[in-house]
């Protein structure tokens, strides 16, 4: 049902998906989110602009990747939701939601938030005397 395109960035990993006619199942997205979450990526952002609807196996996909990634210290950010979906990722506790944003100019500004905040600096380093 679904076909995805993947693009490594240079903070994160983005999956855009697209409608697919010739499949039913949403293999090629299992596929896509077991590679992205592999990488050493700090955030997987999934762009939904180009569908309409999500099955019930897609987004059961997605919020069990989102509860994984979180466990890593990751996030999973989606674009785009479809505003009929929106409901199944709303409400949820802090660790099984994924971070809703409306474009993925927004997505990569979190990821570059999240970078930044992760990177500062250490007051140990060589470059502070002790």
């Amino acid at each position: 049902m679904l076909d995805v395109h993947r693009e490594l960035l240079p903070n994160g990993f983005l999956l855009i998906l697209s409608p697919d006619t010739s499949s039913s199942d949403e293999v090629k997205l299992t596929r896509a989110l077991h590679r992205a979450s592999r990488s050493d990526k700090v955030a997987i952002l999934v762009d939904l602009s180009l569908v309409d609807t999500l099955s019930d196996e897609a987004i059961d996909l997605l919020l069990a990747y989102a509860f994984m990634l979180h466990a890593q210290g990751r996030r999973l950010i989606l674009c785009h939701v479809p505003q009929h979906a929106q409901h199944h990722f709303l409400y949820l506790d802090a660790a099984s939601q994924p971070l809703l944003v409306p474009s993925l100019l927004d997505a990569m500004q979190e990821i570059d938030f999240t970078v930044g905040h992760n990177q500062a600096p250490d007051l140990h380093s060589s470059y502070y005397p002790r």
